[in-house]
């Protein structure tokens, strides 16, 4: 009894990782509130979506890049042919429609964003999940421009078939 006890206390100590789980948020019209650090990230756009050196126009924008990934899951008692549940989600394309929260849209600003998320579902949807945005808070302004972007290897291989 005693030893089984201490092996408990030893697997909960030693492998938090393993007993950790993501957050899980829901698709609209559930809200959200979702803390990260703000990249500016370059696509190719039209009309091939696949070369900017080929012509294409630039796909720029903003991304989240969140400090823990999130699993996100159709909303309780909702239907959606476009909105897919995404597992370990980490970068978040950002839609911005309030010309106010472009001032707190700075790459590197560490931030808090509320709003609803919706499932990519066009050749401009760069990253598996959409935030819209409803309020951004500014944590800090760390400036983190040089730092790689550290995104889950499910968001790695979407950004490849990008």
């Amino acid at each position: 009894m005693w030893s089984l006890r201490i092996l408990l206390l030893l697997i909960f100590f030693i492998s938090p990782n393993l007993m950790a789980k993501n957050q899980l948020v829901y698709f609209e019209p559930k809200h959200v509130e979702l803390i990260g650090v703000i990249k500016k990230l370059q696509f190719a756009g039209p009309p091939n979506y696949e070369s900017l050196k080929n012509g294409d126009k630039d796909e720029t924008g903003p991304y989240l890049i969140l400090n823990n990934p999130v699993d996100v899951q159709l909303a309780p008692k909702s239907r959606s042919d476009t909105d897919i549940p995404e597992k370990n989600v980490s970068l978040l394309q950002l839609v911005v429609d309030h010309k106010k929260d472009w001032e707190k849209i700075k790459e590197g600003n560490f931030v808090q964003i509320n709003g609803t998320l919706f499932h990519a579902f066009t050749g401009h949807h760069h990253a598996r999940v959409l935030l819209m945005i409803e309020k951004v808070t500014v944590i800090s302004k760390q400036r983190m421009t040089n730092k790689k972007i550290d995104i889950t290897d499910e968001d790695k291989e979407f950004l490849k078939r990008e």
